[in-house]
């Protein structure tokens, strides 16, 4: 599968474009239809032995579960009243605001409801991410079965791509945080579909971290992955999944902060075992070829003539905005950030030119900035809260000596 730098990706897809453009002006005619070149790959599945093996990435190393990425969270509700404070007035102003949002509470309702796999699945109701047209593509493949290795790694919670990160199980029974429609009732509307009860909507047990944002990004981190074109929409639409999940009052924005560290990390430790990478690499091959097929060209091409879901820009920034919900900051503003070191690997597809070390400065140089709830400033310890994988996923680089880069 071909991987871009992002600079010359952009440039490229411009001059493809407007080659095709060009040509087709020429000739009187559209754009290749589905019918045309490439031709119909012929999708298989993975070998049943690599769905049924155990990997070194379904456990987060020697911690096994992923509490310590997220463990701060002890310190803030012990410590920081003014913090537990803010998070229930923005989870309050967050539901209030779907009061007169019909399409918002849609939308958070049919994320809610995703998430089993079964009656609903998350991978159809976030493929808008792919874009209008790729994403009516996507949908038709999984329906047609023409995807049985993106399926086997991302369809269901129980999907082999999820692992112990999706369920927060655990992490959950550490935390025991009450849900806000169960600890503000007077301050929360419950939002359901017609017909359906409370029971339907409404999740149980702890609210921290969030196990629907930590599923979802896990999918969408993973999707980048395998199509990094489009990285800063799947990273965006698996954020959107986190906050539909505080439009409905089953989550506090802390919870779903959480549950995107937590989904980091599990990525991280997907891409960074050897044995798994693989499946990861030949499912988006897969993807790759059936997406070419159905819209008929490159994919650069696809993508520059879509409607796309927010644009890279709009996509990088409302992520960026979701990584804190504007929390005020309350650890030291100076604190230098620690770099998860299997993060590193993540923006290697998308910045093939770079090594190790440019690699881990452009992740410094993207960074948000320290202090905000959750970025755990221990000494040595890696701070996931400030990676910001969307925007290192886009950034124009400049490869300097030293193992230093420039950006813009």
């Amino acid at each position: 599968m071909k991987t871009w730098h992002t600079t010359r990706f952009i440039a490229v897809a411009r001059a493809v474009a407007i080659t095709a453009i060009s040509a087709c002006a020429l000739v009187g005619t559209q754009l290749p239809d589905a019918n045309a070149a490439p031709a119909r790959p012929t999708p298989s599945p993975f070998p049943a032995g690599a769905i049924a093996t155990v990997y070194q990435s379904d456990v987060h190393g020697s911690d096994i579960i992923y509490w310590p990425v997220i463990s701060s969270f002890t310190d803030i509700r012990a410590n920081h009243p003014d913090t537990i404070a803010e998070n229930s007035d923005k989870a309050a102003a967050i539901n209030q605001s779907a009061k007169n949002d019909p399409v918002r509470r849609k939308r958070a309702l049919d994320d809610g409801y995703a998430i089993d796999g079964i009656s609903e699945n998350q991978l159809y109701t976030m493929s808008d991410a792919f874009g209008a047209r790729l994403g009516k593509d996507f949908r038709q493949a999984l329906a047609d079965k023409r995807l049985p290795k993106v399926s086997a790694l991302l369809d269901t919670v129980f999907a082999r791509g999820q692992g112990i990160a999706a369920s927060t199980l655990v992490e959950k029974l550490i935390s025991d945080n009450d849900r806000p429609y169960v600890t503000e009732p007077d301050r929360i509307t419950v939002y359901n579909r017609p017909g359906k009860s409370t029971s339907d909507v409404l999740s149980d047990g702890s609210s921290f971290p969030s196990g629907h944002t930590a599923s979802a990004m896990v999918r969408t981190g993973l999707l980048a992955l395998m199509i990094p074109e489009l990285a800063p929409q799947f990273l965006a639409r698996g954020s959107e999944v986190g906050y539909n999940r505080v439009v409905l009052g089953v989550h506090y924005p802390l919870d779903v902060i959480g549950g995107r560290m937590v989904a980091d990390a599990a990525v991280a430790d997907r891409w960074n075992d050897p044995r798994f990478r693989p499946l990861i690499v030949a499912a988006g091959a897969e993807l790759r070829a059936e997406l070419e097929w159905r819209c008929g060209a490159v994919l650069s091409v696809c993508i520059a003539h879509d409607k796309p879901y927010l644009r890279t820009a709009d996509a990088v920034t409302v992520y960026r905005q979701r990584m804190t919900y504007g929390f005020t900051r309350i650890g030291s503003p100076t604190a230098p950030f620690v770099v998860p070191p299997t993060a590193v690997a993540l923006v290697a597809r998308a910045h093939p030119g770079l090594d190790h070390a440019q690699l881990v400065d452009l992740l410094r140089q993207t960074a948000l900035p320290a202090g905000y709830p959750l970025d755990d400033q221990s000494r040595g310890k890696p701070s996931w809260q400030r990676l910001d994988l969307a925007a290192a996923y886009t950034a124009r680089v400049t490869p300097l000596a030293g193992g230093r880069v420039a950006l813009g």
